[in-house]
């Protein structure tokens, strides 16, 4: 059972005293990720997972998320929460709603998107958020499965930052399914099957940094080969996934991280990278662990419609049928 909120902060050493009751009441949600206290001496992210260097972080559109915490009267002063997100457009990033919502309980904002694949390091790269617009207001709550929010910048990302696509269209509908079976689709009837992708995240490097002040560790880049444990369909909202290798997993701060997948182009002009998923929940302990990531095609409307109102319009751009014979 999915039980972890993959969001991070550290709570000041008196706060179980002083936290709300409507934030007692998330604890189901929220689960370690809540815990930490003080400052880390050294930080690491996702479990045992590949270090990432800036070039990479720019190359598959990986940012940090900085929430501001200043106004947080439970929570340790001088750190902020983190989060993950995916640049889809040059000046749009696609994150997980909750990025947003739990800081607001905790009087927390979202302050700035990093463009580093070290969150704390002197100099490192950050644009200021404009607005964001998250699912709740088109109509898809958190509790149906719509966890994505989309934030604009004030000004486009630095240069080497690129974004990545998102594959709306890429699989065929329900309604599309016989078309899909005449014309010899390689997405029928299995969709993209069952393959392995690339998480990326800033969060903690162990579920005891959740809950232990002196293991406390995020805010740098890393990755971690997850494999596909169901199908990635556009009717369905998410999909599971669990590590390849044993040992790594993913935990608090690796919210609203992307699943890149990798696909030939159909016209041969070489391989595309797309985000599948956006990660929102992994189950307790961080290791070996499984995780749920919302896979944004059936949001599609959310999609468009809420980049459109942002000013930075995000339209499908490759159709399963490209693939079809």
């Amino acid at each position: 059972m999915l039980s972890i909120t993959l969001f991070t902060c550290t709570l000041a050493p008196d706060a179980g005293s002083r936290i709300s009751a409507a934030s007692l009441s998330r604890r189901s949600v929220l689960g370690g990720a809540l815990a930490a206290v003080g400052a880390p001496a050294s930080v690491s992210a996702v479990i045992k997972g590949t270090p990432v260097d800036d070039a990479e972080a720019a190359a598959v559109g990986a940012v940090g998320l900085w929430i501001d915490l200043d106004g947080c009267s439970v929570c340790r002063k001088g750190l902020p929460a983190t989060c993950t997100g995916t640049l889809i457009a040059p000046d749009l990033v696609l994150s997980a709603q909750h990025c947003i919502d739990i800081p607001k309980e905790l009087n927390g904002t979202l302050d700035r998107v990093i463009f580093g694949a070290n969150m704390f390091k002197k100099g490192v790269p950050e644009r200021r958020i404009q607005a964001y617009k998250t699912t709740s207001e088109y109509g898809f709550p958190p509790a149906q499965g719509g966890d994505l929010v989309l934030i604009k910048l004030t000004q486009p990302a630095p240069a080497a930052w690129r974004p990545v696509e998102l594959p709306l269209g890429l699989l065929p509908n329900k309604a599309e399914q016989d078309e899909a079976k005449r014309k010899d689709s390689p997405f029928y009837p299995d969709g993209v099957g069952l393959p392995a992708v690339s998480a990326y995240g800033f969060g903690e490097q162990s579920t005891r940094g959740t809950q232990d002040a002196d293991y406390y560790a995020s805010g740098v880049l890393k990755k971690v080969e997850l494999q596909l444990r169901t199908e990635v369909r556009p009717w369905a909202p998410g999909f599971l996934t669990k590590p390849v290798t044993k040992g790594e997993g993913t935990c608090a701060g690796d919210s609203g991280g992307p699943a890149l997948l990798r696909l030939q182009d159909p016209q041969g002009r070489g391989v595309r990278q797309l985000v599948l998923g956006v990660q929102a929940e992994a189950s307790v302990p961080c290791e070996d662990n499984q995780q749920l990531f919302i896979y944004p095609d059936y949001f599609k409307e959310f999609i468009v419609r809420a980049s459109a109102d942002l000013g930075s319009p995000i339209r499908p751009t490759l159709n399963w049928r490209e693939y079809s014979s």
